[in-house]
């Protein structure tokens, strides 16, 4: 039989029984003693979902590396009474390019374990998933990993409804580029100079010149084509950026 694009779950938390079909891309990979693995894969049209992979632990994987992190494929499952299985995956995508820069796939990394530790399990989040391949993309093009993590934030929160608006004070509503003067993350946005000096905040957290608010703003918000033209020739500073503390405290918000 030939299999059926993926169905939503049932009220009982599990596709219809048979044999499905559905595009997606590995976020976790757990080795189980019996020589099977279980991996996350967040899949269109329902999510994040846990998969058994019978007969995928060890030398002798047999789906190859279509249960590695990072790979994106097409993945043939059965939904049994008890459990989802695979059953087979052609792989479309390993972004094997990423995997041997440190940087692009310590990022790529991380991107894959925030996703799987706040994706609901089986709620289609389609749009997500658009931003994850097309970040991917990017990484593999050669972008700079720090502004393509602080796009990836900003944008998963503007999906989501909690992103913070990045030119606004969010205590007085200030236009926070109208000056030179620097501004501060806070758990409810950013804030201006003068609403930093009343209001109570960590001594510990730096201060964000307007040069790298002009950087986070335009690595968030740039449409797609002027962000890479703009991206190609950002020099990152040397040392610690500041950059990214500012992907920290946007991932905060989700």
């Amino acid at each position: 039989m030939r299999p059926r694009p993926l169905a939503r779950f049932d009220g009982e938390d599990r596709l219809p029984q048979g044999s499905h079909r559905a595009r997606g891309v590995v976020l976790r990979r757990r080795d189980s003693p019996s020589g099977s693995q279980e991996i996350l894969v967040f899949l269109t049209a329902h999510g994040a979902t846990r998969i058994s992979a019978p007969g995928a632990g060890g030398a002798k994987n047999r789906f190859g590396a279509g249960t590695e992190p990072l790979v994106w494929g097409s993945f043939d499952l059965y939904q049994s009474p008890r459990r989802l299985y695979l059953k087979g995956v052609d792989v479309r995508e390993d972004f094997w390019s990423i995997r041997g820069r440190r940087r692009a796939l310590l990022t790529a990394v991380s991107w894959c374990g925030e996703l799987a530790a706040r994706l609901p399990h089986g709620a289609e989040s389609d749009s997500l998933l658009s931003l994850l391949w097309g970040s991917m993309k990017n990484l593999a093009s050669g972008i700079d990993p720090l502004l393509l993590d602080i796009r990836f934030a900003w944008r998963w929160g503007n999906l989501w409804g909690v992103a913070p608006q990045l030119d606004i004070c969010s205590s007085c509503g200030g236009e926070l580029l109208s000056g030179d003067r620097p501004v501060r993350r806070s758990q409810s946005g950013l804030i201006c100079a003068d609403c930093s000096r009343l209001a109570p905040h960590d001594g510990e957290v730096a201060p964000i010149s307007v040069h790298t608010l002009r950087q986070m703003i335009s690595s968030a918000t740039m449409p797609r084509g002027a962000f890479a033209s703009w991206a190609a020739s950002f020099n990152p500073d040397p040392g610690s950026s500041p950059l990214g503390d500012c992907a920290s405290w946007l991932y905060s918000f989700l």
